[in-house]
């Protein structure tokens, strides 16, 4: 039996070495065509992320703009060095300024009858400007002169700090004045009756969507409100423009008339009424809005709606 096995197996060798080729043939030909299969398997997962999968599109949605703050938008400020020609063409509402001298310098007295020196670190006020110097005077009163090179004082660094504050003040200004419009639109969603909202606790609110019961109520208290002629301006407002109550707000200036609204200013009922118009500053040109707070068929006061600061 021993014989046996050991015969059979050398008979198997010698006819798998006879047909070796054949065997090898095979074996390659179908580990070919498994690769062939595999490789045209489509993926589960779309690798490539700019090819999107069937059924997966992507849309684009714009972002929702904010009407009051398209209503309001914050000023598009300019760098400074264009407001004052690369420090070539200063402005003459840009003085006069105190400043302080980076090296000595000289004052020239009037008729030339003599000169004292200035000691750098000492302030002094510049008047204008002249080519690339700054004309300075002890004060802005005096008859004394000298010049100094621009870049000898801290002349730039007060002017540009003096433009952050304005900016500032400007962008605070922009959201106060959207936060009273969302407290505006805010109140108008509102049913306003006697029934559900007491009189007292509203603090502001447009007229033409007040109920009668509720406008004769103010009215009692604060007098009638004031009447739009037929060009959409408000009678009592241009009676106290043309009056000279304000000097910054001119009446062919205005763009926009707001509506009359009830509002309570300082803990004080009146009725209100906004304009727009331009302002003009070293700084540059920016709209501007304005109330006027009205109470028993007089103008009270003028106000920025962005700071509640009285207008000049």
């Amino acid at each position: 039996m021993k014989w046996f096995i050991i015969f059979l197996l050398g008979a198997v060798g010698v006819i798998g070495f006879m047909n070796w080729g054949k065997i090898h043939d095979f074996l390659n030909k179908k580990k070919g065509s498994e690769s062939k299969e595999l490789s045209t398997v489509k993926p589960l997962n779309n690798t490539n992320p700019s090819i999107p999968e069937k059924g997966n599109v992507i849309t684009k949605q714009n972002p929702q703009i904010d009407p009051i703050e398209e209503k309001y938008p914050f000023p598009d400020f300019k760098p400074i060095e264009n407001l004052v020609g690369n420090w070539k063409k200063i402005p003459n509402s840009a003085f006069p300024r105190q400043v302080t001298v980076k090296v000595k310098a000289k004052y020239i007295f009037a008729g030339g009858a003599g000169s004292s020196t200035i000691p750098a670190g000492r302030k002094t006020t510049a008047l204008s400007f002249s080519g690339n110097h700054l004309i300075i005077a002890p004060s802005a009163q005096s008859k004394i002169r000298g010049q100094i090179l621009i870049d000898d004082t801290d002349y730039k660094e007060i002017l540009g700090f003096e433009y952050v504050k304005y900016k500032n003040r400007k962008r605070k200004e922009v959201m106060t004045q959207r936060q009273r419009a969302r407290l505006i639109a805010a109140a108008e969603e509102k049913n306003f009756n006697t029934q559900s909202i007491p009189s007292q606790s509203v603090t502001i609110a447009t007229a033409s969507k007040l109920p009668k019961a509720r406008i004769a109520e103010y009215e009692n208290r604060i007098g009638k409100i004031p009447k739009r002629g037929n060009d959409g301006r408000v009678r009592l407002m241009v009676s106290s423009l043309m009056g000279g109550e304000v000097s910054e707000i001119k009446l062919n200036e205005i763009s926009h008339w707001g509506p009359i609204r009830y509002e309570i200013v300082d803990g004080q009922p009146y009725w209100t009424g906004t304009v727009t118009y331009n302002t003009t500053s070293l700084f540059g040109t920016f709209p501007t809005e304005a109330m006027a707070l009205m109470r028993n068929d007089k103008v009270i006061d003028w106000l920025y709606t962005g700071s509640l600061e009285e207008v000049p």
